[in-house]
């Protein structure tokens, strides 16, 4: 039986094989993988590796690695989420800790709000199809952002930026209408972006393919201080 990493590799070569759109890709991958693999927290050499769910079990994991180890950098691999206040909690613990976060390949919903943690934070420079993805967090079973956790997302956003979301990011949030819609931001050096000349993406939801979400050509994860470099 394969597992959800070695299911997502057979599904691109398979994807490349019959040229389906790196964009399409991108949203498959949300949908059927990112979101069903169990946490996975894993030490090495002073870096740990977070991928799959992000949840309670995350930060016990990360709790015990801070209180035994050196850690330098926090790697968030292939996650599509989790939940939303483990996520801003282990974002939290993350920050006290003064240490490097890294995206590598996918890490959206309740991963991005985690990784905003870190005290410097980047794109990996391992994989260049790697993206960000940011919602507020959903009550159960709805396909729109709680009311209740928007303000806490947008404090928490500010208080990592040290500047408040701009009005589009913030319009972009009220206009998601499924859990797939956010505000995309992808390596400078992701496929997409050198295809679409952007690499920020608002998008509802709806749309099934990124390349059909409304872009952001004069912006950047980094010039939105999501990331550092």
């Amino acid at each position: 039986m394969f597992t959800t990493v070695q299911s997502l590799i057979f599904l691109m070569q398979i994807f490349h094989r019959h040229e389906i759109s790196v964009a399409t890709t991108f949203f498959l991958f949300l949908l059927f993988f990112a979101n069903s693999a169990d946490a996975e927290v894993r030490y090495d050499a002073h870096v740990i590796t977070v991928s799959g769910k992000i949840d309670s079990l995350v930060y016990d994991d990360l709790s015990k690695i801070f209180a035994n180890e050196s850690v330098s950098t926090i790697v968030f691999k292939n996650s599509g989420g989790g939940s939303f206040f483990p996520a801003l909690n282990i974002g939290k613990l993350i920050s006290e800790k003064n240490v490097k976060t890294v995206v590598e390949g996918v890490c959206a919903s309740a991963c991005a709000i985690a990784f905003l943690g870190g005290d410097s934070r980047e794109f990996s420079s391992e994989q260049a199809d790697s993206a960000l993805m940011f919602h507020p967090g959903f009550a159960q079973a709805s396909q729109v952002p709680a009311q209740e956790t928007k303000a806490i997302f947008f404090k928490w956003i500010e208080s990592r930026t040290k500047h408040p979301p701009s009005p589009e990011f913030v319009a972009a949030m009220n206009k998601i209408s499924n859990r797939r819609g956010g505000v995309y931001f992808l390596s400078p050096s992701h496929g997409i972006a050198l295809k679409k000349g952007s690499s920020v993406f608002f998008c509802e939801g709806s749309e099934g393919n990124i390349g059909k979400c409304t872009t952001q050509s004069d912006s950047s994860a980094e010039k939105m201080h999501i990331t550092s470099n």
